[in-house]
């Protein structure tokens, strides 16, 4: 073990026995498990069971991806990571104690991840959000955005926290808790965006269907309940399209980004000619992509390929963050990173310009493609863990760049005999539209003409 993990561990592992005061990390609150009830118990509100059995909040200590990753930080750390890691992953087992001990197993609400009871408890953040800083009063009242709630098996309380940002950054600010880097900051991210400035919240875009703020969302919030003008969703739908809802991350993706593809329509053979392709994170309320995102692999992919299928440009360019060690080695793993080498990602409402260069071929035109991809881990990652993590197309434009006006006609020719369309009849609805105008023009002037020579005479 090299030197600055053996440091880390030591870190680590007074972390795990007593706050350490350089870190901004909140002591987790000491709480029985049964002062949570199994998701079993909420059958009142089915749907919303059902919904929160595909995410990745009900797979969060099973996820193989974490699993994977929680093995070699205890082997790196000597054991001393895996609990500050499984009090988001298992919150309810972390409260319980039951986390980073031997000879202690999890079972009934401790094994359930990020539960019902344990966010309808939840009362308030430690601020800044951020390394499990919730308040919890775990009486067994259920706490909600809503006012006039009221259940025959439970108190109920209304909760504006509920309805915060701030509710979801104690989980989703992750900061290394050894050193304070920023590991994830989704939560800050947002907090600095135009989508905070607007009062736009993480629950408005992913606690509601559909891509981006759907509002109003009427529906019930229980079974025996009254027909409301807006709930949530108990979704959460990000971008796990392999282990969460294919369905919903996939269209979550898709409502993220745009490209803008520029490029040349006509280029003489022989000559260079430059594309352009702009990537617009236009529907993430975060940077492009979130989360730990030395794991994450999103990446525009740009091609120019000619008519014999031969690429004349391939490039592929990334958007992630790549840690550093106390060594300035990189990338480095979580653990041991101390500082952030680069971090190529977008920003909300943010953009990037690539540029591009090639010859036109001598002998016919080429495809300029981008496209947008997206993965939670890399293929060797997902290998390891054992599962299938599927590449997700975000955004895809495609151009033809013709080497003379006679191509690019001929190749119009082509797609409206595919498309069954006449290729010279907007020429000819044209003309039919020129003609139809000269005639009532040149009637306008008979009219007046004839008006004119009529007061004429009359004089």
């Amino acid at each position: 073990m090299t030197r600055i993990r053996v440091l880390v561990t030591l870190a680590l592992a007074a972390l795990v026995g007593a706050a350490v005061p350089a870190i901004a990390s909140a002591a987790v609150p000491k709480v029985p498990q049964s002062k949570f009830d199994v998701v079993e118990n909420c059958g009142c509100h089915t749907a919303f069971l059902e919904q929160w059995r595909t995410t990745m909040h009900s797979k969060a200590l099973v996820d193989p991806i974490y699993q994977l990753k929680l093995s070699e930080a205890n082997r790196a750390t000597n054991g001393a990571l895996g609990p500050f890691c499984e009090t988001c992953h298992g919150p309810v087992a972390a409260m319980a104690g039951l986390v980073g001990k031997k000879g202690k197993s999890r079972s009934g609400s401790a094994a359930e991840a990020v539960s019902c009871d344990f966010c309808h408890q939840l009362t308030g953040t430690a601020m800044p959000p951020g390394n499990f800083s919730w308040r919890i009063d775990a009486n067994g009242v259920k706490r909600a955005q809503l006012k006039d709630a009221l259940s025959p098996a439970h108190e109920t309380a209304y909760s504006n926290y509920h309805e915060q940002a701030a509710f979801c950054g104690v989980c989703h600010n992750v900061n290394h808790p050894a050193n304070g880097l920023p590991l994830e900051a989704t939560y800050t991210e947002w907090s600095k965006s135009e989508y905070a400035k607007q009062g736009i919240t993480c629950q408005d875009c992913h606690m509601t269907p559909g891509a981006g703020v759907t509002k109003p969302n009427p529906g019930r919030a229980s079974g025996l309940g009254p027909e409301r003008p807006h709930i949530y969703t108990m979704t959460w739908a990000g971008g796990n399209v392999g282990l969460g809802n294919a369905a919903l991350a996939e269209e979550r993706l898709k409502g993220a980004a745009t490209l803008e593809l520029e490029a040349q329509e006509i280029v003489e053979p022989g000559k260079k000619a430059e594309i352009a392709v702009t990537v617009v994170n236009s529907g993430a309320g975060h940077y492009l992509p979130t989360g730990l995102t030395d794991v994450r692999e999103c990446w525009l992919q740009v091609t120019v390929t000619d008519a014999g299928g031969s690429k004349l440009v391939s490039e592929r360019h990334d958007f992630n963050t790549v840690l550093a060690d106390a060594r300035g080695r990189f990338p480095a793993e979580v653990w041991d990173a101390v500082s952030v080498k680069s971090d190529t990602r977008i920003p909300p409402k943010g953009s990037k310009t690539f540029t591009s260069e090639y010859a036109m071929p001598q002998d016919g035109g080429v495809t300029v493609e981008a496209v947008l991809n997206y993965r939670s881990c890399s293929e060797k990652m997902a290998e390891e863990a054992g599962v299938k993590i599927p590449t997700t197309e975000m955004a895809k434009s495609v151009l033809a760049v013709f080497s003379s006006p006679e191509e690019a006609a001929a190749a119009e020719r082509e797609a409206a005999a595919r498309d069954g369309r006449n290729p010279d009849q907007g020429l000819k609805n044209l003309a039919i539209i020129a003609v139809i105008g000269l005639a009532a023009l040149f009637g306008v002037i008979g009219v007046t003409v004839l008006r004119a020579r009529r007061t004429a005479r009359g004089k």
